[in-house]
This record gives structure tokens, sequence and C-alpha cells, in this order.
């Protein structure tokens, strides 16, 4: 389970450039799924390669080409803890909202969440991280209830409930 602290940490860490407010959101919902224990295997548009989920490939990238389209964005994680099944997280802009999807291999119904960009991006900041967000513990809380922690669940075919985070 990410929090606010730990996501911040890794937009600090990683010191990404901005070219706008929807790049700030997006870089945010990565940062949300490597801060709960997610591993990057392909971003940008080796994300969106066939058959990219379900390639035996764990191997760690970087950020490199992540903010490479305009209006959308793509990760593929892997997370060990759950037997390294991977991820597809595929964000789009529309109408200041950042649609997200992910969709965890083997599971036929992503999960989705809107996000109004308006409400998350702080004043500029000029190279101050925090500064250029509002209300990112919410935005986190939001991403943990309604993407990150229902990956798992929509892949399990038993009635189960997930297991809690640490």
């Amino acid at each position: 389970m990410s929090n606010e602290r730990s996501v911040m940490a890794v937009i600090r860490a990683a010191r990404p450039s901005f070219r706008n407010d929807t790049d700030k959101i997006a870089f945010a919902v990565h940062a949300a799924f490597l801060s709960s224990g997610f591993v990057l295997t392909a971003v940008g548009p080796n994300a969106l390669a066939e058959n990219v989920i379900s390639s035996p490939s764990t191997y760690e990238v970087g950020i490199d080409n992540w903010n490479q389209f305009e209006d959308h964005y793509a990760f593929v994680y892997a997370n060990p803890e759950k037997g390294s099944n991977k991820v597809l997280v595929k964000c789009l802009l529309m109408n200041g909202k950042l649609l997200v999807d992910a969709l965890a291999h083997g599971s036929s119904q992503p999960v989705h969440l809107e996000i109004d960009i308006s409400n998350y991006v702080g004043e500029n900041g000029n190279g101050n991280y925090s500064a250029q967000y509002k209300n990112l513990d919410k935005l986190v809380s939001n991403l943990d209830k309604e993407v990150i922690s229902k990956l798992y669940g929509s892949v399990s075919t038993s009635g189960s409930s997930n297991n809690p985070s640490r």
C-alpha cells in the first residue's frame, strides 16, 4: 500500500521532467504503483506492444520515453509479491481528466479510475515537486482503493478477499 510520502519520495528520486499538468498526474500514478511494490517492466511505446503482459520477461526498466505521447501513457508492471503477474496500465487524457485503466494478466475486466487533473495539480513549483501537487494524499488513496487493491481481486476466480497490505 502506498501513501503520500512514499509516492513523493519516488517522484523526487526519479526527478522527472514534466511538460504539462497531465504529465504530473500520470507520473504520480506510476509512482503509486512503484511505492506499492510493483516493478516497471515496460513503458511508453514498448508497453503498447502485442502480448506485453503475457510475456515472461520481468526485467526492470527505466522511465525513458514515459511521456513520449501527447495525450496518453502506458506502463507495464510486475509484482514480485503476487507471483510476478503483470499489469498493463494505460492513462488517457480526455476533457481535463486522466482516465486510468489497469488490466492484470489473466483478467478479462480492467479496473478504472477517472482523475480530475485540476483537483491534484498545484503551482509550478520551479523544481519543488511537493509544490507541484495538491491533495496528493487523496489521489494516492483513490488510486490504492479503486485501482491497485482491485487488480488481483479481479484475477481471482474464488470468492476469497485480497490479502491485507503490509
